[in-house]
């Protein structure tokens, strides 16, 4: 599943602590890596992947760790409210692609 933030064709994310900015300042996060405007934060145990697709927005995938529905909800909107205020633009988000990884879930 991925997370496309819509209106962010215009960030420029040069280093790892541009990608710290998408880590909510009340949660317990790092930057794991990162290269060519992209990379991995963990989040609260789960470690989330940010990446450029080809209409150049940013989204995010969960690629490890377990985490409620609610968590999970919340996490995104805390990610929202965070990017909206350090890049002071209005993003939006939509959910793309299969909800499962697993076929027997």
């Amino acid at each position: 599943m991925k997370i496309v933030l819509f209106e962010s064709e215009n960030i420029d994310l040069t280093s790892k602590e541009d990608l710290a900015l998408f880590i909510p300042d009340h949660l317990d996060g790092k930057v794991l890596n990162y290269g060519q405007g992209e990379g991995q934060i963990e989040i609260e145990g789960t470690v989330w992947g940010l990446y450029v697709n080809n209409e150049n927005f940013y989204y995010f995938t969960l690629e490890e760790g377990f985490i409620s529905w609610d968590k999970f909800t919340a996490l995104v909107d805390s990610i929202l409210v965070k990017v909206n205020s350090e890049f002071g633009v209005n993003f939006s988000l939509a959910v793309e692609g299969p909800v499962l990884n697993e076929p027997n879930m």
